[in-house]
């Protein structure tokens, strides 16, 4: 039995996610695709065009046979604790012999050559890097420069020339992709990775005069109301579940209502409070107090926090942590010890094989009824999977508050709603 491994975030399931699930099983010879997925909300910070049930049941027409969440103490984060904890998810499986993931540049031997340098880093790299965020660069830009200083040092000059460093570190999917490699290094994990070269548009671009056009084109038309303008951009099954959403009055979401309540704990929290959120310190605390003041809604806070030294998307997460309340110590112990379970949300009829010999192989509890294992939310509790699953129902909860269809606002889904099954 030959199971193969996707990182995918599916928002929503396209054509270009059709190749690759198509290129995985060709280059692997799977027998079975296991994906993990993100919930309700992205790695960029931001929430998914359509909730995590619904793109389940894309991926799992799509090719996929079994589904697995990626908790949101992780999803929300940067690309490194993203990889980390999506990387140690296929490891802990014990079923997993390959991993395959799309990237700009198309070859993994370059890819492996930087994952090693940055997991080794040594003083003159911290140095370097250091150099350039103090001259106000934001950390993507300083490592790439810091990189290629610690590189020239080592004499590999024509090597690096022959595989362009710089245009390797300006592919989103390439920085993904060596975080793999480096969390496959780091915990030491039993996982073969590989690449497949991303084809059609690049990750950012919004044109859609392409076969495969990026998710970001979709999620633009969807947003405008005007879906029909991707019918053959998608799958026909992804076509069919985001019309139905849209009938229902499912999207496009309401961003406004996530700002409302991003600006009511803020204005609420003192300094020392944001202090303890992930991934914030005292300066830019100030400054997300005093954006919070003058901001009426979610865009406006998000430009009003804009700032030479961090991107927009390093905002956007950290407005997560702050609507989550993902505290410093909290996120640290999930680090270090998590993940700490596998919650299933969609399978196959072929991927019903799988669970017995995942069962027989993980270490990890296989979370299918989350109600086995928490009653309701506890975010105090020092049990790390009750805790991480307290997370995940909450993302669920905030999420349906975005819907424009109040008839949809209900809380506590994840106790409820069953897993998706293909038959």
């Amino acid at each position: 039995m030959k199971v193969a491994g996707i990182i995918v975030e599916y928002n929503p399931f396209h054509l270009g996610h059709k190749y690759h699930i198509k290129k995985t099983r060709e280059i692997t010879n799977a027998d079975y695709i296991v994906a993990i997925m993100t919930g309700n909300f992205m790695q960029r910070g931001t929430p998914a065009i359509c909730d995590k049930w619904n793109r389940t049941k894309m991926a799992l027409k799509g090719g996929v046979d079994l589904l697995i969440e990626l908790p949101l103490c992780y999803s929300i984060r940067s690309a490194e604790y993203f990889a980390q904890a999506s990387m140690r998810l296929l490891n802990a499986l014990g079923i997993v012999d390959n991993v395959v993931f799309g990237s700009e540049y198309g070859k993994i031997d370059s890819l492996q050559e930087i994952a090693k340098l940055l997991i080794t880093e040594n003083s003159y790299y911290k140095k370097r890097l250091n150099h350039y965020l103090n001259k106000g660069m934001v950390f993507p830009a300083a490592r790439k420069y810091a990189l290629i200083d610690q590189i020239k040092l080592k004499g590999n000059d024509d090597f690096w020339a022959e595989n362009n460093i710089f245009q390797i570190l300006n592919g989103s999917n390439n920085i993904l992709g060596i975080e793999y490699l480096k969390a496959k290094y780091k915990f030491n994990l039993d996982l073969n990775l590989k690449t497949i070269k991303r084809i059609g548009q690049d990750y950012h671009s919004k044109k859609i005069n392409d076969k495969y056009v990026s998710a970001t084109s979709i999620r633009k038309y969807i947003n405008k109301n005007e879906l029909t303008k991707i019918k053959d951009k998608v799958p026909n099954y992804t076509y069919q579940i985001l019309d139905e959403l849209v009938q229902k009055r499912q999207i496009p979401l309401n961003i406004n209502n996530l700002g409302i309540m991003l600006l009511a704990k803020i204005r609420r929290y003192t300094i020392s409070d944001l202090t303890n959120i992930g991934d914030i310190n005292e300066n830019l605390a100030h400054r997300i107090k005093k954006a919070a003041k003058s901001a009426g809604n979610y865009k406006q806070l998000v430009n009003k926090l804009n700032t030479r030294s961090f991107t927009k998307t390093r905002f956007q997460r950290i407005l997560m942590n702050i609507i989550f309340d993902l505290q410093k110590d909290i996120l640290k112990k999930h680090d270090k010890h998590g993940p700490s379970y596998l919650r299933i949300l969609g399978i196959s009829k072929k991927g019903k094989n799988l669970l017995t010999h995942i069962n027989n192989k993980t270490q990890l509890p296989v979370v299918i009824n989350p109600s086995e294992y928490i009653n309701d939310l506890t975010f105090k509790n020092e049990n790390l999977l009750q805790n991480s699953l307290s997370y995940d129902i909450l993302g669920t909860d905030i999420y349906n508050l975005l819907y424009n269809n109040s008839e949809y606002r209900k809380a506590h889904k994840d106790f409820t709603k069953e897993i998706i099954k293909l038959d």
